[in-house]
């Protein structure tokens, strides 16, 4: 049985950078990104156990699909009492994220949980298309607000619904 995957974003699914204030149950972190620089992030501490136990529910595979890369362990996961996940790697100039998320998923189902899937229509339609024979959730998540339990129940749904 192929495991299905769950891809998540940083900033605006986890991080609700465009919340004015920011929605309940988010802390703030300083995270250092310079000698003396530090950037602030919002998280919910709860969106750990929630993301697991969605992972278990459906048997799914957590991973980064983030401009944080490997940082998203060091700097995120902990905070949110996440264990190391697998990143997707994406240096593609072309194309945003849709190339290298469709190397990594391959033929595996996905929820992918993305607050830019606005970005480059043409490839993510392009992207969609090719995975039609497969359980393809892009599921929007608005930056102001971050992931809510509706997210994860569309989570469900996607993979209760098809192959």
């Amino acid at each position: 049985m192929v495991r299905p995957l769950v891809l998540l974003d940083v900033d605006g699914p986890l991080n609700p950078w465009a919340g004015t204030p920011k929605p309940a149950n988010y802390r703030p972190f300083d995270i250092k990104v310079g000698w003396r620089r530090r950037l602030r992030v919002w998280l919910d501490p709860g969106h750990g156990d929630q993301l697991k136990r969605l992972a278990e529910e459906t048997g799914a595979e957590l991973a980064w699909a983030s401009s944080w890369l490997h940082r998203a362990n060091a700097e995120i996961g902990p905070r949110l009492g996440l264990p190391p996940l697998k990143v997707v790697e994406f240096h593609d100039a072309h194309g945003w994220k849709y190339p290298a998320v469709a190397r990594y998923a391959h033929e595996r189902p996905l929820v992918w949980f993305d607050d830019d899937f606005g970005l480059h229509p043409a490839r993510r339609e392009e992207f969609v298309h090719k995975r039609r024979h497969l359980t393809t959730a892009l599921i929007h998540v608005d930056p102001g607000t971050g992931i809510s339990a509706r997210h994860l129940d569309e989570a469900r749904e996607a993979f209760g619904r098809n192959p």
